[in-house]
């Protein structure tokens, strides 16, 4: 795993905790009829943004997360097939509610759970290797 994967979940998990915090309590029609709504889709948008930052080998590894859980719920143009950077506002709501929430953060935070130390280890074995090399010269 590398640093850029790390930060990229991490911003994810914030994120999806960030939605949590903003949907508590509250319905869709709150968020339909309130600016609000750009708030929810500003951190869907970073979640996505993130999800493409994450490398594929992660992604490959850990096969059982849906990476594709925003990218799915895109629009898509009917006579085109292309999927656009877009999406309605029910799957925002969707998605901002808690269908991100149940799909990736518990498998987010048990990833992090298991590849952390892997990285740190390397990490920290490529800097004392790189000190006993300096120290040898």
């Amino acid at each position: 795993m590398n640093k850029k994967s790390i930060v990229a979940i991490e911003r994810i998990i914030s994120c999806i905790n960030e939605l949590s915090i903003l949907t508590k309590g509250r319905d869709d029609n709150y968020f339909y009829d309130s600016f609000e709504m750009i708030a929810l889709l500003d951190l869907i948008y970073e979640i996505d943004r993130n999800i493409n930052k994450i490398s594929p080998k992660i992604k490959e590894k850990y096969s059982t997360i849906d990476w594709n859980v925003i990218e799915n719920r895109k629009h898509i143009d009917e006579k085109t097939g292309e999927r656009w950077n877009s999406m309605n506002i029910g799957k925002a709501w969707e998605l901002a509610s808690g269908v991100i929430k149940d799909e990736l953060l518990d498998k987010l935070n048990k990833l992090l759970e298991n590849e952390l130390p892997i990285y740190y280890t390397s990490y920290c074995n490529k800097i004392h290797e790189n000190a006993m090399k300096e120290r040898n010269e």
